[in-house]
């Protein structure tokens, strides 16, 4: 079985978008939201390289900063969707309690 490499991009677009949804959700919800979120920051630290900034880096060490950078892109913008959906639920509910349907 052979894949081309833009059908691998669509497959890996597709896992990021449903990823970034779930993680949205999760964060609007307050005790998991945050257990979650702690968990994938400490993640990216881990993987920064931050205990030693003078060392040279290695090739794992490099598919080890791709990794951390791709998972704070999801993090950043999973936060933005989530905070852009609670905004939307407040209107909602402000437009609701006016009459407004």
């Amino acid at each position: 079985m052979t894949t081309s490499l833009q059908t691998l991009e669509a497959r890996l677009n597709a896992q990021r978008e449903i990823v970034i949804a779930l993680l949205s959700h999760a964060l609007l919800e307050r005790d998991t939201g945050l257990a979650l979120l702690r968990s994938l920051e400490e993640e990216v630290i881990a993987q920064d390289g931050a205990e030693d900034p003078g060392s040279q880096p290695s090739a794992g060490f490099a598919r080890g900063n791709e990794k951390s950078t791709e998972i704070r892109e999801i993090l950043d913008t999973a936060k933005a969707r989530a905070k852009a959906i609670q905004a939307l639920q407040q209107q909602d509910t402000k437009s609701i309690g006016a009459g407004k349907f």
